[in-house]
């Protein structure tokens, strides 16, 4: 088992831990070297959400703008709180998509074999 909250770990062991809840999202993997994370953000918009890759980690942060609605609001089932969400990445993980559609944010993940080989030369 490997760490849900890890992309491109699934060949080593580590231990699960998921302490929030919120958002929600699915870690799928595609194909042998493609991944995909689709994560509900269902009332952001592109402008409130910021991604980011630093220090092997990818964070996502959201940030819903406060709507200015006209009347009484008399059920908010859709929760748009501020979250910030970290996924480690392993050293070969580069990420290939970004894109919001339909409520969800669909990143797009390809595992490169040699992603950060160094050749060393003897002297």
């Amino acid at each position: 088992m490997f760490n849900k909250m890890s992309v491109g770990f699934d060949e080593y062991w580590m231990p699960t831990t998921d302490n929030i809840g919120y958002p929600p999202y699915n870690l799928i993997e595609e194909s042998k070297n493609v991944y995909r994370i689709e994560m509900a953000v269902a009332g952001f918009a592109k402008d409130s959400i910021e991604i980011f890759e630093e220090d092997a980690k990818l964070t996502i942060i959201g940030n819903a703008k406060e709507d200015n609605e006209t009347g009484d609001v008399l059920h908010k089932g859709l929760a748009q709180r501020k979250f910030t969400r970290e996924f480690t990445l392993a050293p070969s993980i580069e990420v290939t998509e970004a894109k919001l559609e339909n409520g969800v944010l669909i990143l797009r993940f390809l595992k490169q074999a040699h992603k950060n080989r160094k050749v060393i030369d003897i002297a």
